[in-house]
């Protein structure tokens, strides 16, 4: 009883990642891919700029 209970459970755990990897690979590939942007400053321009002074 308990190794037929065993295999179901199994059986179920396999039919459900196969049924998550089939999803995966079938969704829509058009989904949009996120951009980084980058702030360009001028050299005299910098905003913020911090420095540290190490104690030697």
């Amino acid at each position: 009883m308990k190794k037929q209970i065993l295999g179901a459970a199994v059986i179920c755990f396999v039919t459900l990642a196969f049924l998550l990897v089939l999803n995966d690979i079938t969704t829509n590939g058009n989904q949009e891919s996120k951009q980084n942007t980058v702030d360009v400053y001028e050299t005299n321009e910098q905003q913020g700029i911090a420095t540290v002074d190490e104690a030697q």
